[in-house]
């Protein structure tokens, strides 16, 4: 039960946004294509409302060798690792220990399980109705009749149902009646801590998912070649009720340890079924830690049938050590709604795809501001059908070429440095023999950089090597340890 409570906080808490903010998409200077000889600018703009601005000719870096840019990526490599030392989760992996051994399984929930049980069966209604279901078998002669009995139930999951204070203390969780949502508790310095759950704005109720509970099974032979087997579930629909925003807090005394804001925005929904073809829905969040870590998701919007877009950023003490932005023109989304998803019975063979596609396909990584990987995909569609073709004749060099060289001319993806315009590198598909056996030859591709100075191109594995990378490699396997032994 407690991972159910749990589960239900954690799905009301990823699901929350503002409404006054306007879709912004992550854009090259200008708008519009570029023509391969137009350097883009790979700066993603704080202030997403205005166009980057090319960067003036003196901040314009030159073109490196191979080798210089091996040396500048080990160095940036080595700065973000260190940038992101285990060391600042100490603290906070000391104090999520403790509270996971003290307050786990072997602390009494039961008054938390009774509090959760009592409110969450007061929120099912009967529909009065039974769903029935029925299959046959045949065999040997013999009839085999399997039933299942549905009784239906709904249940609207609202915040606002789920309230009281809980305080740990002899070992058990004591509860009292109250507004909103708190858990009081003490930490290992026995400093007292407490976790708030808050909700603000209107509230969009959308339907998401049902559930069937086994209840009970019987079953008989009617005649000696006639046997039926019955089932009887409760079967309840949830509709979520998602506010406009959910903060969660974790404070210790006057400090903040954790605080978690999202906010949503689902305002085009008419009713409570979201049709992915027809809605749409804008999402932000920022968790902030006391060590100084941001992880900020900007936006999430998703407008049916016309664009997508998100950007993440990862920031320590106010500088950003890594931003991630995907957006893309999106057409040919067929009508479903978002409770078919979790429906067992999902096949998306049931649903029209063939015009699904997605244009303009843009992505940008930034890494300490040092590296920006940018580029775009002009028909998403076209490339993976171009790159299937191209396995699909993996035996004929001419055709795998040919096709992997299509692929290659609708993506446009390069490497900069400082937030400079000027490309570094481009990353293409390259075809490779794979291998020769009985007299056929099959051709396989790996993903090169094809660096700008003119002289020379690599393939990923051949560039990020074992020996030129030996410090960065050496440095991330002991990074991951490190992380390793802070949840062990």
């Amino acid at each position: 039960m407690k991972t159910k409570f749990a589960a239900f906080l954690l799905f009301i808490c990823i699901a929350c946004t503002t409404e006054d903010e306007q879709t912004v998409l992550p854009t090259y200077p200008g708008g519009g294509d570029q023509t391969p000889n137009v350097p883009v600018q790979p700066t993603v703009p704080k202030d997403t409302n205005q166009t980057p601005v090319p960067p003036s000719t003196s901040e314009e870096q030159d073109v490196l060798s191979s080798f210089e840019q091996k040396e500048f990526l080990e160095e940036v490599a080595l700065e973000f690792m260190e940038n992101v030392s285990s060391t600042d989760f100490d603290e906070i992996s000391n104090f999520v220990n403790y509270v996971r051994s003290t307050y786990g399984d072997d602390y009494d929930w039961d008054n938390v399980e009774d509090w959760y049980e009592v409110t969450f069966d007061g929120l099912l209604e009967s529909l009065g109705t039974v769903t029935h279901e029925s299959e046959t078998d045949y065999w040997y002669g013999t009839t085999y009749e399997y039933n299942s009995y549905y009784s239906n139930y709904k249940a609207i999951l609202l915040l606002s149902n789920f309230t009281g204070h809980f305080t740990a203390e002899d070992n058990k969780w004591k509860y009292s009646t109250a507004r909103d949502l708190r858990f009081f508790f003490h930490d290992q310095n026995d400093r007292e801590c407490e976790l708030t759950l808050e909700y603000n704005g209107n509230v969009k109720k959308v339907y998401m998912f049902s559930d069937d509970d086994w209840q009970d099974y019987e079953s008989d032979w009617i005649t000696d070649d006639y046997y039926v087997s019955n089932d009887y579930y409760d079967r309840t629909q949830y509709t979520i009720g998602v506010p406009e925003q959910v903060v969660v807090t974790l404070t210790r005394g006057r400090e903040v340890i954790v605080k978690v804001k999202v906010n949503t925005d689902l305002s085009s929904l008419q009713g409570d079924r979201f049709d992915i073809s027809r809605n749409n829905a804008s999402f932000t969040s920022e968790v902030n830690l006391n060590n100084g870590y941001t992880f900020m998701l900007s936006q999430m919007k998703y407008n049916a049938n016309s664009d997508i877009a998100l950007s993440f950023d990862v920031a320590k003490n106010g500088s950003s050590l890594a931003t991630v932005a995907v957006s893309s023109e999106i057409t040919g989304i067929p009508s479903c709604n978002v409770d078919a998803f979790s429906s067992e019975s999902f096949d998306m063979d049931d649903y029209e795809i063939d015009d699904a596609n997605a244009k303009n396909a843009f992505v940008k990584i930034d890494i300490l501001g040092k590296v920006q990987i940018q580029g775009r995909v002009s028909n998403v569609r076209k490339y993976v059908d171009y790159m299937d073709e191209a396995y699909d004749n993996d035996e004929s060099e001419s055709s795998f070429k040919s096709y992997l060289n299509m692929a290659n001319g609708l993506a446009d993806i390069n490497l900069f440095y400082n937030n400079s315009s000027v490309r570094q590198a481009t990353v293409k598909w390259e075809a490779f023999v794979d291998e020769t056996y009985y007299g056929y030859t099959y051709w396989d591709s790996e993903l090169i950089l094809n660096f700008y100075d003119g002289t020379s191109y690599s393939t990923f594995e051949a560039f990020f090597n074992d020996t030129d990378f030996k410090s960065v490699i050496d440095s991330f396997e002991e990074l991951v340890e490190n992380y390793e032994d802070l949840v062990d």
